[in-house]
């Protein structure tokens, strides 16, 4: 007997336009990307796919297949290949092997207050905003349908599919905002203010 059951897959396309900027790119996101599959296109040469299969990362080529990817522009998320209505209970693999801790708050809730720091290995996943007065920890995750603010370091996992994000500083760890990894070199530990326009995301100070 075949059993098959319909799984969302989140994954990120990745356009290399020339190889050398390839490399220093996923050194940086590798623990970040290694939890995603995927999609390639442009200059895919072995060197990339002896670099991908090294470091057994899930990848395909998006020639080879038929996935229709939508960007933001079409009210999707560029790293999502169904829409965030359909991802309400999405389980995700964690960072490393360790047991973790999972609140899933109910939908009832618009506001989730956390007046405490995000501990290890704990995942936090809502289908409205998120506040946080603490550190986000390394080797936990915060997954926030709605906006997203946190007053803390941020040394773990954030992701935020919201219209906005208010953050202070990024550590060791990664955010995403709507399908797009920041770069924590723009933080600098003033609390700045992040949007998405129609020529990209904007990051702004907020004082």
């Amino acid at each position: 007997m075949i059993k098959a059951k319909q799984k969302t897959v989140r994954i990120f396309d990745i356009n290399i336009e020339k190889e050398e900027d390839f490399f220093p790119y996923m050194d940086k996101n590798l623990v970040l990307l290694k939890e995603y599959m995927l999609v390639i296109t442009g200059d895919l040469t072995q060197r990339v796919t002896n670099y991908l299969e090294s470091h057994n990362i899930c990848f395909i080529i998006a020639e080879d297949c038929n996935l229709k990817i939508k960007d933001k522009s079409e009210n999707h998320i560029k790293s999502d290949i169904m829409p965030k209505s359909e991802q309400k209970n999405v389980h995700q693999n964690t960072i490393n092997s360790q047991p973790k801790d999972i609140i899933k708050e109910s939908p009832k809730i618009t506001t989730l207050l956390l007046e405490r720091p995000v501990r290890s290995g704990e995942e936090i996943i809502h289908s409205g905003d998120i506040t946080i007065f603490g550190r986000v920890n390394s080797a936990s995750k915060v997954i926030a349908e709605g906006n997203v603010e946190v007053y803390g370091l941020i040394d773990g996992l954030v992701q935020c599919d919201g219209k906005y994000m208010i953050l202070k500083d990024i550590g060791k760890g990664h955010v995403i905002f709507n399908g797009d990894i920041l770069e924590r070199e723009q933080f600098d530990g003033n609390l700045k203010k992040i949007t998405d326009t129609p020529s990209g995301v904007m990051i702004k100070d907020i004082f």
